[in-house]
């Protein structure tokens, strides 16, 4: 992994998830971009002005800057050394996250940013657009921090839900390996709705196309149910979950189940990150 992008409007929300961005880029040897969009003739509210107090925003990249709030965060923090870049973009949120993404030089492998209800936050302007058809045209993992969710310093339990198809194999993989890079443990969960008889066989088969040297850190678990919801909480509680992954292509089983995107239900129920990775 190369870089993380955190896209922040400098909110408590993001100062909150700013602690998980800095755990996951020092663990990952990855480069993380504080990335921060303004218009001039919008409005700022208290947070934002005081930032603005400390920096010359608008000739922020020629001054080479950096944001006061955020260095102190790191230094406060026990990540030890942490690769940091800070950039100020002026335009549209979306359309030149959008664009920066794109940027080739940047080699971006993911976004980690903060999330709650109130629809004039930071992500639900990105949620705004649709989560699926964004993470289809920036084609990046993205990983969202509900408001309540409660850093604890490590990132030892890491959960995947699948449907045993075999568009989430590359994916889990991809995690597999992260997670034994980040020496943590990793719950694979099927939820049955169907009271299938046949799921163990399915199982074994989506294990044996897993093209992973061993699976020693990685549990598989069906849980039959008729409250995903539900049985998804107690399970997180009772694991100790610290992100939950899951592939958002267009409609998967459990996103017809709620009839619209499942990250974005997750979301707003849990209390843990959420990490949704689109494919086709």
């Amino acid at each position: 992994m190369q870089s993380i992008l955190f896209p922040t409007d400098f909110t408590e929300l993001s100062l909150n998830a700013f602690t998980y961005a800095m755990e996951y880029a020092q663990k990952s040897n990855a480069k993380l971009i504080v990335y921060h969009c303004y218009e001039p003739s919008s409005p700022l509210d208290e947070n934002t002005k005081a930032v603005y107090d400390q920096v010359d925003i608008q000739n922020f990249r020629k001054k080479k800057d950096k944001f006061p709030i955020f260095e102190k965060l790191i230094a406060e923090s026990s990540v030890g050394e942490l690769k940091v870049k800070y950039v100020v973009k002026e335009g549209k949120f979306v359309d030149t996250l959008k664009a920066y993404v794109a940027k080739k030089e940047e080699k971006i492998d993911l976004v980690i940013m903060g999330t709650h209800g109130n629809k004039s936050s930071l992500f639900n302007i990105f949620m705004e657009t649709h989560t699926i058809k964004i993470l289809e045209e920036i084609n990046k993992p993205l990983f969202a921090i509900p408001e309540r969710a409660s850093f604890d310093g490590t990132l030892d339990n890491f959960a995947f839900i699948v449907d045993y198809n075999e568009n989430e194999i590359q994916p889990l993989q991809e995690v597999i390996a992260k997670t034994q890079e980040f020496g943590s443990r990793l719950h694979v969960i099927h939820f049955d709705v169907a009271h299938s008889e046949s799921i163990v066989p399915h199982m074994e088969t989506f294990k044996s196309s897993l093209h992973t040297a061993h699976l020693d850190n990685v549990v598989f678990s069906s849980i039959d149910t008729i409250d995903i919801k539900k049985s998804l909480s107690s399970y997180c509680k009772e694991n100790k979950i610290d992100i939950v992954c899951l592939v958002n292509h267009k409609r998967n089983y459990y996103q017809r189940l709620f009839s619209y995107s499942l990250s974005e239900e997750l979301l707003y129920f849990l209390d843990i990150p959420v990490m949704a990775i689109y494919v086709d």
